[in-house]
């Protein structure tokens, strides 16, 4: 049997290399739990030990003599602490982590030069006595076969270019590891995504041979758009990480900046298990490793000072994983001493950031966001962990790089929570595609609130002005309104100022405010592609996108244009003793959108499942085998019709006649295609509460809107688009 080529060997290192990786990993996990639960030393040592041994033993098959000595001198430490001979001590806990990083290291250096590095330049003896020393004995001599003159000509060679290279680029970041470069996948996600695209290629064939004008060329285009959405939900959850992949590198960490800071810090998790996606995972990991610094050295106390604050010596800080409105929340929160806005506008008057009136005129809110500017820092001395103003303006920008925002909120003497809103996905998001001086911009649907039709009719009455700035009225709440075609510069056309305007009601890091466009095109799911460094210095645009149609757009930074326009965010203030009553309420309540459907009977659907009003020309409503069908942006639109709302508008034969339209699709239709629902006309939005089915209500499903009595409709479960709404 010969010597297996230098593509083989490649291959086997890359799965050692990322087995290695994943190995360390939870023995990193493992030591910090150890070090706070010593009484489950035997499953906890016993997963470390295997994780060294292992490493030890495909070390002799490959042939890196320094890992497998190092790896060996780690395992002779922890056999005595699984036999029992020696206890867990801090100091022990801090020799195991160096060796971890001992074996980290030198798995980096395999990786990018494909060698250990020279024996002269990298010698682990020191840390080896270390081990032994921990381990009460003196360091084993273990005889070394003399290197052979290739594997030593090719480890110099490595070890040459790499040298060569980093001092080329002085300034490149390291490349990431290997287990940052792989992904595990199910077998079962692998067969169904092989299923579907097998389904996908019959599709394809099945339409070129049938030809455009074929009789089941619908049917088959439906087809296609139904494969196609499974195949990419099948790819998303191949893509789908548990965020615990990222946060079982935080204990380690905070133990670290603990005794460095002086501070007892423990930490706890929620919500290991929820998804994210992979290069999403990577984006955030130093925004929210600055954020955990800062919790642990600005947040939390010294154990003396949470002593006389009555406080446990011992801090908390918390991460925290959701679902929230379509994008995942990571939350970072301390029980530390909090953010004093005293402080923290002195500061900003010292720099030169915001001038004494500025200062006096803030909200707390406002004041808060002056924490991320450039340059910041309430620190009273420079330190290894922090002072220099470099950081939370880091976590920002990084963030709202992936089309995520931050939110932080701060309770003098209670503590500190970050938010941390990113995007499922980067790659395919659901959007609104907007028209404004004829120019086509994509409206990330995570941020719609709602839309709002102004007819050219009312639009003179419907905006006010308070100074300079103007406003719409919606249910009696003053809404801030941005033009996108003035704050873009765009001119409009005689036949686009001939109608009225829509509003998209949008909110982004407690901003909500209406932006004005001329037209409303049909919802898509895009593929984000990057911006050009020219249009990412415009600082409006988060992205770009290919439509449906053919044409560019680009993706709207939602909070970046409150910004630019000058929108600033809304405080709500609740009493202290009125939170948790009116969380529940809240809780209790969803939007309808309320419209009669028979006469005199008021009909609720959810708000977030209606996509659009529509008024269509009676004409346009078309009949096939008895059913009411709308040719709607280039698909067929089943209509529903309880009320026979069309049989009485076509009694009138009228020729200009129109029919209300809800055009609907969102959460709780339980299906993928659009729908249409006739009514007489639409009501109100409204908050309502949902009534629980019982012998009062007949079994039906109601709801209390406005203290009124409102049947919600039949086709839409309310409780699963609550769920949605929530989640």
């Amino acid at each position: 049997m010969g010597a297996p080529d230098k593509r083989d060997v490649d291959d086997l290192t890359k799965e050692f290399l990322a087995e290695s990786q994943e190995g360390l990993d939870r023995m990193e996990r493992c030591l910090t739990e150890l070090e706070s639960r010593p009484e489950d030393a035997g499953a906890l040592v016993g997963e470390i030990f295997r994780a060294v041994h292992t490493i030890k033993g495909t070390t002799g098959f490959l042939g890196f003599e320094r890992l497998e000595k190092l790896a060996h001198a780690g395992e002779h430490l922890l056999g005595s602490l699984r036999e029992g001979k020696l206890a867990v001590t801090s100091e022990l806990i801090s020799g195991l982590l160096r060796l971890m990083d001992g074996l980290r290291a030198i798995l980096k250096l395999i990786e990018e030069t494909g060698g250990e590095g020279t024996r002269a330049g990298d010698d682990d003896s020191e840390l080896i006595a270390e081990l032994a020393e921990l381990n009460g004995t003196a360091p084993e001599k273990v005889e070394e076969e003399a290197p052979r003159h290739e594997l030593a000509v090719v480890g110099e060679a490595h070890a040459e270019a790499a040298a060569a290279k980093q001092a080329a680029a002085p300034s490149a970041a390291s490349s990431a590891g290997s287990n940052d470069k792989t992904l595990r996948i199910d077998v079962d996600v692998l067969n169904r995504m092989m299923n579907l695209v097998g389904e996908l290629v019959l599709t394809r064939n099945q339409m070129l041979q049938s030809g455009m004008e074929a009789a089941n060329f619908p049917e088959l285009a439906r087809r296609l758009d139904s494969v196609t959405a499974d195949l990419r939900e099948t790819v998303m959850q191949a893509r789908m990480q548990p965020v615990g992949n990222l946060f079982g590198k935080f204990p380690r960490m905070v133990r670290d900046l603990a005794r460095t800071c002086g501070r007892d810090v423990r930490i706890e998790f929620s919500g290991q298990e929820t998804g994210l996606d992979k290069s999403l995972l990577e984006a955030i990991k130093d925004p929210l490793t600055h954020a955990v610094r800062n919790a642990v050295d600005h947040g939390i106390e010294a154990p003396a000072d949470r002593v006389l604050a009555g406080k446990p010596a011992e801090g908390l800080l918390r991460l925290r994983a959701f679902h929230e409105s379509g994008s995942v929340v990571i939350e970072v929160a301390d029980d530390g001493a909090g953010i004093s806005m005293e402080k923290v506008l002195k500061k900003a008057v010292e720099r030169g950031l915001v001038s004494e009136e500025q200062a006096q005129s803030m909200s707390e809110r406002e004041a808060l966001q002056l924490i991320f500017l450039p340059g910041f820092s309430t620190a009273t001395a420079v330190t290894t962990v922090s002072g220099r103003g470099v950081g939370m303006d880091v976590v920002r920008a990084n963030v709202e790089k992936v089309g995520g925002s931050v939110e932080l909120e701060s309770k003098v003497g209670v503590g500190t929570t970050l938010k941390l809103r990113v995007p499922l996905t980067l790659a395919i998001v659901p959007a609104l595609v907007v028209r404004s001086g004829g120019q086509s911009f994509a409206l990330p649907q995570t941020a719609l609130v709602e839309l709002v039709y102004v007819p050219r009719r009312e639009a003179e009455t419907a905006v006010e002005k308070i100074g300079a700035a103007e406003v719409y009225r919606l249910r009696e709440r003053l809404l801030p309104m941005v033009w996108l075609g003035r704050l873009l510069g765009l001119e409009m056309s005689a036949s686009e100022e001939s109608h009225g305007f829509y509003l998209a009601v949008l909110e982004a890091e407690g901003c909500r405010y209406g932006l004005v466009v001329d037209d409303l095109l049909a919802p898509e799911e895009i593929v984000v592609k990057p911006l050009s460094a020219v249009l990412r210095e415009i600082g409006l645009f988060s992205g770009a996108t290919v439509l449906g149609n053919g044409t560019l757009a680009l993706i709207l930074d939602i909070a970046a244009t409150a910004a630019r326009a000058g929108v600033k965010p809304v405080e709500e203030r609740v009493e202290e003793t009125e939170t948790s009553e009116v969380k529940a309420h809240a809780e209790s309540e969803m939007q309808f959108l309320i419209f009669e459907d028979r006469a005199r009977e008021r009909t609720a659907v959810p708000l977030n499942v209606v996509e659009r009003i529509e008024s269509v020309p009676l004409a346009q409503v078309e009949y096939a085998g008895g059913r009411a069908l709308l040719q709607y942006r280039g698909e067929l639109l089943p209509l529903t019709d309880e009320g026979n709302v069309l049989a009485e508008l076509e009694a009138d034969n009228a020729s200009d006649v129109l029919a209300t339209v809800l055009i609907c699709g969102g959460a709780g239709t339980g299906a993928r295609t659009r729908t249409g629902m006739v009514v007489r006309r639409v009501l109100d939005v409204s908050a309502g509460a949902v009534l629980d089915r019982d012998d009062a209500t007949g079994g039906m499903e109601l709801a209390i809107v406005k203290e009124k009595l409102t049947t919600i409709h039949r086709d839409f479960d309310t409780r699963a688009a609550a769920w949605q709404e929530v989640a």
